[in-house]
């Protein structure tokens, strides 16, 4: 702990604006009290400290014979209220009830600040010189906007400052309708004063009555972009279908696991040779895929848009060095580098591990979005760089992998690449539908569907699996497709006589219903006015249908049925729905009978709990712990529900958290997109 004065007050008076130490200023007394903490004092001690400064009558001296310091506070002669000849006593008395009468004035501020003030000591010590600083510096400016004693003009210089240097903004938080304050130059931690608080709305409202209406800062969108501009795009023109090429006919049609794969989905990004066929296999022309993949738009595209928001204020500028950096890094392996060689692949390795760390230190949030699209390009030229035989399907809907690994000689693996936080949080979850199609059971391949009130899955399964030609024969349908699905995996004991014959009840009762409001709302148009009356009237049975399953269906029921630590996904809250439940029914069985999974291979990347950067491969399994399965079973505006979810995580762990296709954290228990 430093308690020398003097070498206090000098970093005080360097970290203020205009060099000049002042009590009087709140704003100056919380730099004060962030000088304090760095210096190791306590929060008692720098309390009692502030206090004492704040109350104090009197001029005084500090720092000792040749200090130019000198704080002032409450004088007595400019804040005398009693008779020329009063008593020390009076004018104490005095000088009190004016001290008391500000701080009853200010006290709403001063709270506020020093939340503000907290929530920044919880996150300074993990921030850069550069943050640090915008963020001491905003503080300084949000007490001047919160001093009474401000001038206006003051007042607004401040919150010009705020959105100039601090790329101040804000955004509404859909819950609360309060606005959430964004320091976007703090990057992943701009959001640093509160979460769409009342503390954050009031800023908010004070900086737009002196500037007015500040831009709002879509955090969704900027991350749906950079998703977007981060996409791999090798060409629609080095688009190979199996009728175009031999060798990529031969290629699909030579193993057990591509040959189950819908024709129509077969195909491969190929380098051609001079007579437009593809070059294979790839192992023979590492060099020219390696050129073909590092030179696709997708890194360049990222590039523009972070030059566009920087403009915009929104991101940190680390965001575009890294991405920078990274590319001439490849270009240099290109230029350099034996290829094939170990060195190569591991430059490469190297390359996307910088650029990861890059990210996540400029904006955690935004390097999601940007490492989910790479990740397939990490791994694809790694392995081209190191002379394997690699391709990446030309289908954007190719089931279950990312990208094919082997040739008609050897295994072929269809590598799935995953990017997160954490290592159970990573990556898109594949929907179960296109991992059903690789099953070797052809009556198996088409059991899932991806939203409640689906044509053909209206309980998110085949419709054939259990409807029958009116209720009572649906039940009869029900109970036998429950019993015979989970008995052939030795799970029949699951559930009792008597529970699978009320579970099958209330089923046969909800597919009626949601039959109704099928009916009643067919002809409402656009498709989007549909679903949404769809939704609302099915929110009249909903809960009533879920609380009714919900007595019957336990936790350990759906340990048993997709694994302990998928249940809680499965029997929530509120009850267990029911097109979820029939969903876990069924995938119970395919992830244990589909011998595909083995031939599956899943990549993550991601941070580890101490922030390093890791690359794991795993062989895929048939064990439902292994993967975390939740379910989206509505369809909303722009997004057709998903259906039973796989995540493969290998660890036997759920994971918490997906990134959807466009780069957005969806919580993995309640299937909405967290705020960010």
């Amino acid at each position: 702990m430093i308690t020398d004065l003097n070498e206090i007050l000098v970093e005080w008076s360097y970290r203020t604006s205009d060099g000049k130490p002042d009590v009087k200023n709140s704003a100056k007394l919380i730099i004060l009290e962030s000088v304090l903490n760095d210096f190791g004092w306590s929060r008692e001690a720098r309390a009692e400290l502030l206090n004492t400064l704040m109350e104090a009558d009197i001029v005084t001296k500090i720092g000792g014979s040749g200090s130019p310091y000198t704080v002032k506070n409450f004088n007595k002669e400019k804040h005398k209220l009693v008779k020329k000849n009063a008593s020390d006593d009076e004018i104490a008395k005095a000088t009190k009830k004016k001290v008391d009468k500000e701080k009853s004035k200010d006290s709403g501020a001063n709270k506020t600040l020093k939340t503000f003030n907290g929530n920044i000591d919880k996150i300074l010590s993990d921030l850069n010189d550069n943050k640090k600083k915008i963020v001491q510096d905003s503080l300084e400016k949000i007490s001047i906007i919160y001093d009474n004693k401000s001038s206006d003009d003051d007042k607004k210089e401040a919150a010009q400052w705020l959105v100039d240097n601090a790329g101040f903004s804000a955004n509404k938080m859909p819950s609360t309708g309060k606005r959430k304050a964004y320091l976007n130059k703090l990057g992943g931690d701009r959001k640093v004063l509160g979460n769409g608080t009342k503390g954050t709305e009031e800023l908010v409202q004070k900086v737009e009555s002196l500037l007015g209406p500040l831009q709002e800062f879509d955090a969704s969108s900027v991350k749906i972009g950079f998703s977007a501009a981060a996409k791999p795009d090798l060409g629609n023109e080095n688009m190979v279908k199996p009728s175009q090429d031999k060798g990529v006919a031969d290629y699909f049609g030579g193993h057990k696991v591509l040959q189950k794969i819908r024709p129509n989905l077969h195909g491969l990004f190929g380098v051609k040779d001079e007579n437009g066929k593809v070059k294979m296999p790839s192992s023979e022309h590492s060099k020219d895929y390696l050129a073909q993949s590092v030179n696709n738009p997708a890194l360049q595209n990222t590039i523009d848009y972070a030059k566009e928001q920087i403009k915009n204020g929104t991101i940190d500028e680390g965001v575009l060095s890294s991405i920078e950096d990274h590319q001439k890094r490849m270009q240099d392996v290109l230029n350099d580098y034996e290829i094939p060689s170990e060195e190569a692949k591991q430059a490469i390795a190297d390359s996307y591990n910088d650029l990861m760390v890059g990210l996540h230190k400029a904006d955690s949030d935004i390097a999601n979005s940007i490492m989910k699209q790479l990740a397939e390009n990490n791994l694809y030229e790694q392995e081209l760089a190191n002379g394997e035989e690699v391709y990446l399907p030309s289908a954007g809907n190719f089931p279950a992998g990312d990208k094919i690994k082997g040739g008609t000689l050897e295994k072929v693996s269809l590598i799935s690449c995953k990017f997160g936080k954490a290592g159970r949080v990573y990556g898109c979850p594949a929907n179960s539908k296109t991992i059903c199609e690789l099953h070797q059971d052809k009556s198996k391949q088409n059991n899932q569907g991806q939203y409640l009130g689906e044509d053909g899955y209206t309980l998110l399964i085949n419709d054939n699996l259990i409807r029958g030609a009116n209720k009572e024969e649906t039940k009869s349908k029900t109970k036998s497709f429950i019993e015979k699905t989970l008995s052939e995996v030795d799970l029949g004991d699951t559930f009792s006589e008597e529970e699978t014959s009320e579970i099958s009840s209330v089923v046969s009762d909800y597919m009626e219903e949601v039959d109704k409001i099928k009916e009643e709302t067919k002809d409402e148009s656009p498709v989007s006015r549909r679903w949404k009356l769809f939704g609302q009237k099915l929110k009249e049975i909903e809960k009533d249908y879920k609380e009714k399953l919900g007595g019957i269906v336990t936790e350990e029921h759906a340990a048993s049925l997709i694994g302990k630590n998928n249940a809680k996904n499965l029997v929530q809250s509120g009850g267990v729905k029911v097109e979820a439940f029939m969903s876990a029914i069924e995938i119970a069985n395919n992830i244990r009978t589909n011998e595909s999974l083995n031939d599956l291979e899943h990549n993550k990347q991601f941070y580890d709990e101490n922030d390093e950067p890791k690359f794991v491969t795993s062989k895929g399994t048939q064990n439902p712990d292994d993967y975390s399965i939740t379910f989206r079973t509505k369809r909303t505006a722009g997004r057709t529900g998903g259906g039973c979810q796989l995540s493969f995580t290998g660890d036997g762990k759920a994971a918490p958290t997906d990134l959807t296709d466009d780069g957005l954290a969806i919580d993995a228990e309640t299937g909405k997109v967290k705020e960010v």
